[in-house]
C-alpha cells in the first residue's frame, strides 16, 4: 500500500514539475499559489519515508556542500531582514522560490524526465512566441514608427523585459541543440533539425524586435562560447554577420541601439546611471547589512534633490510606476539590489554560492570529448552554461532576485547544471568500475 502511494506521489510531484515550467508563461499567480507550494507538499510528505530520504540523497547525487551553500543563500538574507525590522522591510524579494531546486532534484530524477520537462517548457515558449507574432503585426505600425524616446516592444502575456530574457534563454538552447544534438535516426535528426532551426529564427526574430539593449548585449559572448564550442575557425565568421547585421536593421532598432554608448541622451539607460550612483551612495551609508526599503526610500529621494535629478526621475520614471513601493528603491542592478537589501554579509553568501555554481559548470565536460559523449548532454551542458551566463549579465541592469519569474528561471538552469553533475558522477562510477 504505501509502495503505491509512494508510486502516486512520485509521479504527481512529476507532474506538477512539468506545470510549475508550463505555468511560468501563462499564469504567475497560479504557479506562486497552486503548482509551487503543491510540489512543496508532496515533496515534504516524500521525505516523511525513510527509504525515499535514502534514494534523495544517494540516487539523485545532491552535493550536501553545494545544498549547503544554497540553503545559507536562501535564509541569511531572512535572517538579515527579520533582525533588522522585519522580514518585509525588504519588499520584493523572492529567493525562496529556490527551494524548489529540492523537488526538482527528486521528482525530476531521470534523463527521459528531464528531457520531457525542456521539451514541456519549450512548448510553453512557442506559444507565447506565436501569440507574441501576432502582438507584433498587430501593432506593426506603432513599433516602426517611434515617437521621441519611446520605442514600444514585443510581448505576450509576460512583461516586455522578462519576455526578453526568458526568450534569450530559449534561443541559446535551442541554437546549442541545433549544433549539438545528433539523433542516430537519419531521418528523425534532420526533420528535428528543420524544427530546431525555424523555432530559433523565429525566437532570434522577437530577440530583435523587442528591442532590449541588455539581451543584444548578452547574446553577443554566449554565441561566440556556443560557436566556440562547435569549431574556433567559425568565429570570425559569426563576428562578420553580426557586424553587418547591424548595417541591415531598421533605423527603428539601431537608433535605440546607439544609446548603449550615448547613454546620457535616452532616459531608459540614463536612469540606470543614475540609480546605480545613488545605491553606491547609499552603500556608504550602511554597508554591512543594508538598508529597510522605507529608509532608502526616503534616502534616494533626499539624494535625487540633491543631485538636481529628482524632476528627471519622476518625469521619466516614478510618475508612471510610483503606485509599486519597489520602484522607489529599484537600482536596476541584480547586484547592488542584493547589496542594498542585505549588505555585505548577505551578499557574501550570494558569491560563495554563485563561485560555488561557477565551479561546477567548469568541472561539468561532456564537450571536451564529444565523439565519445552523449549528444543530449553535450548540448544541455553548452546551453546551460551559456544560459547561466547570459542571466548572470541580464543582472547587470535587472533586479533578476527580485522578479518571480527570472529567479525560478536561474533555478531551473541550476537544477540543469546539477543534473549534469549527477550524470558526470554516474559516469565516473561507471569506469570506476569497469577498471
Amino acid at each position: 500500500m504505501n509502495e503505491k502511494i509512494n508510486l502516486i506521489i512520485n509521479r504527481a510531484g512529476y507532474i506538477l514539475c512539468l506545470i510549475v515550467g508550463i505555468s511560468l508563461f501563462f499564469s504567475e499567480k497560479f504557479e506562486n499559489n497552486v503548482a509551487i507550494p503543491l510540489l512543496a507538499i508532496l515533496f515534504l510528505i516524500s521525505m516523511l519515508m525513510k527509504k525515499n530520504r535514502k534514494i534523495f540523497w544517494k540516487n539523485t547525487n545532491i552535493d550536501l556542500k553545494f545544498s549547503i551553500e544554497l540553503l545559507l543563500f536562501i535564509c541569511v538574507p531572512f535572517i538579515i531582514a527579520y533582525l533588522d525590522g522585519g522580514i518585509k522591510t525588504r519588499l520584493d524579494n523572492y529567493i525562496l522560490r529556490y527551494l524548489i531546486f529540492f523537488p526538482f532534484m527528486y521528482f525530476l530524477e531521470n534523463q527521459k524526465r528531464v528531457f520531457n520537462f525542456l521539451k514541456a517548457f519549450l512548448f510553453s515558449g512557442i506559444i507565447i512566441m506565436l501569440l507574441a507574432t501576432f502582438n507584433f503585426i498587430k501593432t506593426y505600425n506603432e513599433w516602426a514608427h517611434p515617437t521621441g524616446f519611446y520605442y514600444p516592444r514585443v510581448t505576450a502575456i509576460l512583461t516586455v523585459q522578462d519576455f526578453a530574457n526568458i526568450m534569450c534563454i530559449i534561443f541559446l538552447f535551442l541554437l546549442s541543440f541545433l549544433l549539438f544534438y545528433k539523433n542516430e535516426d537519419n531521418k528523425k535528426n534532420k526533420i528535428i533539425k528543420i524544427f530546431l532551426f525555424v523555432i530559433m529564427i523565429l525566437t532570434l526574430f522577437l530577440l530583435i524586435v523587442n528591442r532590449s539593449k541588455m539581451v543584444y548585449i548578452c547574446l553577443i559572448p554566449t554565441i561566440f562560447y556556443i560557436v566556440y564550442k562547435k569549431k574556433k575557425r567559425f568565429i570570425p565568421i559569426v563576428f562578420l554577420i553580426c557586424l553587418g547585421g547591424y548595417f541591415v536593421l531598421p533605423s527603428s532598432i539601431s537608433n535605440r541601439l546607439q544609446y548603449i554608448v550615448n547613454y546620457k541622451k535616452d532616459p531608459s539607460s540614463n536612469l540606470r546611471v543614475i540609480f546605480w550612483e545613488t545605491g553606491l551612495e547609499a552603500f556608504k551609508q550602511k554597508p554591512l547589512y543594508g538598508w529597510k526599503a522605507e529608509e532608502r526610500k526616503e534616502f534616494n529621494l533626499n539624494y535625487y534633490k540633491k543631485t538636481g535629478v529628482s524632476d528627471y526621475v519622476y518625469k521619466n520614471f516614478l510618475d508612471r510606476l510610483s503606485e509599486w513601493p519597489i520602484y522607489y528603491v529599484h537600482t536596476h542592478s541584480t547586484y547592488l539590489q542584493f547589496l542594498l537589501d542585505f549588505g555585505i554579509i548577505g551578499i557574501l553568501f550570494l558569491v560563495i554560492f554563485f563561485v560555488g555554481v561557477a565551479f561546477k559548470a567548469m568541472k561539468i565536460n561532456f564537450s571536451k570529448n564529444m565523439e565519445n559523449s552523449d549528444s543530449k548532454l553535450v548540448a544541455l551542458e553548452i546551453a546551460t552554461k551559456s544560459s547561466l551566463a547570459a542571466w548572470a549579465i541580464q543582472g547587470i541592469t535587472d533586479i533578476n532576485l527580485n522578479n518571480k519569474y527570472m529567479v525560478i528561471v536561474s533555478m531551473i538552469l541550476i537544477f540543469l547544471l546539477n543534473y549534469l553533475w549527477k550524470e558526470k558522477i554516474n559516469l565516473e562510477r561507471g569506469k570506476e568500475i569497469n577498471e
